[in-house]
């Protein structure tokens, strides 16, 4: 009953959430608007970004003009998806931005990937030849630049606490 209030809630706030997510993706394309050329065939199909700690997942579709992000519900049966990528939040951001080494977090099992591998892989291309900010995720393009080590070092915090059981480096 809890998880679908929250579920709820989410999904009211969809708007402002969608606009700055589509923000980003806009000023990725701008930077480097060739980056998702790299998806070759995968453009235009969605992708299913499955954040396991948060009540909603992101449909996430690119192509070679942009793209969108919606937030959606977390579907029972996902399908239509060319590709689905799982896993905590901060992991998912930190493959976005490029600051996770993709194998190691899936080997590590912190990412479960299901669907076509060859989209997964178009995938990983283009936003690392995006070269995104964690910043640009989650900020408006104003607050960007100064707030991108501050946001690192908290996604580091928080990795590093999951790493050493809920306890970061020097906290006892």
């Amino acid at each position: 009953m809890f998880a679908r209030v929250l579920t709820d809630l989410t999904l009211a706030l969809r708007p402002p959430v969608e606009m700055l997510l589509n923000l980003a993706v806009r000023r990725a394309w701008q930077r480097s608007a060739n980056a998702f050329g790299r998806l070759g065939r995968f453009q235009g199909h969605p992708y299913l970004i499955d954040p396991e700690d948060l009540p909603v997942a992101f449909e996430l579709t690119l192509n070679a003009h942009g793209g969108a992000v919606k937030v959606v519900r977390r579907p029972l049966q996902p399908l239509g998806y060319v590709a689905e990528i799982s896993g905590e939040l901060m992991d998912l951001l930190a493959l976005f931005d490029g600051s996770a080494d993709a194998d190691a977090t899936f080997f590590a099992g912190g990412l479960t990937v299901r669907g076509d591998t060859g989209a997964v892989l178009a995938l990983h291309n283009a936003l690392e030849a995006a070269d995104l900010r964690l910043a640009d995720l989650l900020v408006p393009a104003a607050l960007a630049p100064g707030l991108d080590p501050v946001l690192q070092r908290i996604v580091d915090w928080r990795r590093a606490a999951r790493r050493t059981g809920g306890k970061p480096h020097g906290v006892h």
